[in-house]
């Protein structure tokens, strides 16, 4: 497919003071993301896994390196990077969580631009395709962990972005939404999307096109093709 990478890590490095020393959560990590990848970042605990995802959905700045979105630098053309891609970090306190799941998906919807004609027709179709419809009418906050992690993702898709930045989407959800989160990343990735998501579930890094894996802060590409391969 031509045209730019959706993705390019080039020497990409973080750290941090703690205590009065510097932290490194990243050390020159490079790797490339074709149109129509799905990616898993895998590593252990403190390998760096969300500080890199955190940095290309723009809210972390690098140390060094650059993060490249379809052309854009994440550091110096955030505005443009943030209208390409969609990103769930986790779902914590990322919804107001005294507002239902359908109102804060519109709310989501609008800050991304998306007019209200569109957002009619996308939520129920969202909400159908990850099994979230008995959800919308609920508050937030008596959703599980389950339904908040295919809310999230939901919320990721508002637009169908061209670049899906995730953290973890499978980690509290069961066999039966796991394989629907699957089958919407898989169908996004088949139109030529790109989905990178952070994972430790090595099963589904295997189903993936590409495994960055992180140790230490530093990247290696197992093999360099599809994991599992």
């Amino acid at each position: 497919m031509s045209g730019p990478a959706a993705l390019r890590l080039e020497r990409l490095s973080k750290s941090y003071v703690v205590r009065g020393r510097e932290a490194q959560a990243l050390a020159e990590v490079s790797a490339s993301v074709a149109p129509g990848q799905l990616v898993a970042v895998v590593g252990p605990n403190g390998a760096g896994k969300t500080t890199a995802l955190r940095i290309i959905a723009t809210l972390v700045r690098p140390s060094s390196g650059r993060a490249i979105v379809l052309g854009r630098d994440v550091a110096r053309e955030q505005s443009a990077v943030r209208r390409l891609i969609g990103v769930s970090l986790g779902t914590g306190r990322s919804f107001y969580m005294r507002l239902t799941a359908q109102h804060n998906l519109s709310f989501f919807a609008r800050l991304k631009g998306i007019c209200s004609s569109r957002i009619a027709l996308e939520i129920p179709r969202l909400a159908a395709e990850l099994d979230i419809e008995r959800f919308l009418p609920r508050p937030t906050r008596s959703l599980s962990r389950g339904a908040l992690a295919r809310l999230s993702v939901a919320r990721a898709c508002l637009g169908e972005p061209r670049l899906l930045v995730l953290d973890e989407p499978f980690a509290s959800v069961d066999e039966h939404a796991r394989e629907l989160l699957w089958n919407a990343l898989e169908r996004r990735a088949r139109s030529g999307r790109s989905v990178v998501l952070a994972t430790h579930d090595l099963s589904i890094a295997a189903r993936c096109d590409l495994v960055v894996e992180l140790g230490g802060g530093r990247a290696g590409m197992p093999g360099g093709k599809r994991a599992g391969e």
